[in-house]
């Protein structure tokens, strides 16, 4: 059996420390099977951001996994905008986006996605960027990335197989 090497990235979004402290959540590990889904996936982390800032022109991308559920691979995704958070789903074979998605006012997000979410508007950097950045320093490809707070800080994890 061929080992895979994961590793997790933390990359400072160059912001204000944050007000609360929290203790930092687990990080989920993909199961063997999930990482062999992802490793034959056509679309990669990258060009599912590009997609998802394509299809909302002037969207912020601040979160993407990759997903083998219900025997679609696909990325979860999620975009702000307009005081809104969209989630939604790229299919990782076509690119295609797969519904229209669920759209969420900021307001009714939980105090720590709404914490992460301020703090990736006065990042330095965007996703995309933390996520090259991640898969350069990592020799390898992304499987996941978001924002997490840590620390009292907001900082991109990125997740590279």
């Amino acid at each position: 059996m061929r080992k895979t090497r994961i590793l997790s990235f933390l990359i400072v979004c160059a912001v204000a420390p944050a007000f609360a402290q929290r203790t930092p959540e687990p990080d989920v590990v993909p199961t063997e099977k999930v990482i062999q889904s992802f490793e034959n996936a056509k679309i990669t982390l990258a060009e599912a951001i590009r997609i998802a800032a394509k299809k909302h022109k002037d969207a912020k991308v601040v979160d993407v996994s990759f997903d083998s559920q219900a025997g679609q691979l696909a990325y979860k995704v999620k975009t702000y905008q307009d005081n809104n958070v969209w989630e939604g789903a790229i299919d990782a074979w076509t690119g295609e986006i797969i519904s229209e998605g669920m759209t969420t006012p900021v307001s009714k997000l939980d105090e720590e996605d709404q914490l992460e979410l301020a703090g990736s508007l006065k990042a330095s950097i965007d996703l995309s960027t933390a996520t090259a950045l991640a898969e350069e320093k990592g020799s390898g490809k992304a499987i996941s990335a978001g924002l997490e707070e840590t620390n009292g800080r907001i900082v991109y994890e990125v997740m590279i197989v």
